[in-house]
C-alpha cells in the first residue's frame, strides 16, 4: 500500500479509527499493530513478528478474550455501520458467525468463545480458516459489498472508494 492501512480514510475517518468506533460496544476493543501507537478507545497489542502470519495477529488480540469476539483485518474499514450493528444483534452463540453478501461469505466475524480457545491452540504459522472452516457456519445475509471487498493495494482502494 506504502503505508499503513490503518490510515486509509472512509467518510472523515481513519479505517482504524471506524472499526474502533463500530466495535465500541463490546466490553473490550482491542488493536494489533506492527509497533505501538495510541488508539482511542482501544487496547493496543504490538505483534514483533506479522510476517508470522494473520494468525499470529489474531492469536494476539484474543488472547483473555472472555466471551464470544468480533473481529476483522483493519482493510475492512469501509463495512456499514448498520451492518456491524445487525451482526451483533442477531449473534446467537454460534461457533462462527459472518455477514453473507450475495452467498458470499465477508467480515466481520463472530466467534465463540470456544472457537477462540481453539484458534489460541492453533501454531501461530497456520492458517486460521483451517479451523474456522470446519464448524457450521451461521449467517447474517446482508446488502452490504463491503463485507466482501478488502483492500490490498492502492488500485484496490480506488475501486471500493469509487463502488461503495
Amino acid at each position: 500500500m506504502g503505508f499503513p492501512k490503518t490510515q486509509l480514510q472512509w467518510k472523515g475517518e481513519t479505517y482504524l479509527a471506524r472499526l474502533v468506533r463500530l466495535f465500541g460496544a463490546c466490553s473490550r476493543v482491542v488493536v494489533v499493530l506492527r509497533e505501538a501507537a495510541p488508539v482511542d478507545g482501544a487496547e493496543v497489542v504490538v505483534n514483533p513478528e506479522p510476517e508470522r502470519g494473520m494468525l499470529s495477529s489474531l492469536q494476539l488480540g484474543l488472547a483473555g478474550a472472555g466471551g464470544p469476539v468480533i473481529f476483522t483485518p483493519v482493510d475492512f474499514g469501509h463495512i456499514r455501520e448498520e451492518t456491524v450493528k445487525g451482526l451483533m444483534a442477531a449473534y446467537q452463540g454460534q461457533p462462527v458467525f459472518n455477514p453473507r453478501c450475495d452467498g458470499r461469505r465477508g467480515h466481520p466475524t463472530i466467534i465463540s468463545h470456544q472457537t477462540a480457545e481453539g484458534l489460541l491452540a492453533m501454531a501461530p504459522t497456520s492458517n486460521p480458516k483451517d479451523l474456522l472452516r470446519t464448524l457450521p457456519p451461521a449467517w447474517f445475509d446482508c446488502d452490504d459489498p463491503g463485507v466482501l471487498r478488502d483492500v490490498d493495494d492502492p488500485e484496490a482502494y480506488r475501486r471500493v472508494v469509487a463502488e461503495l
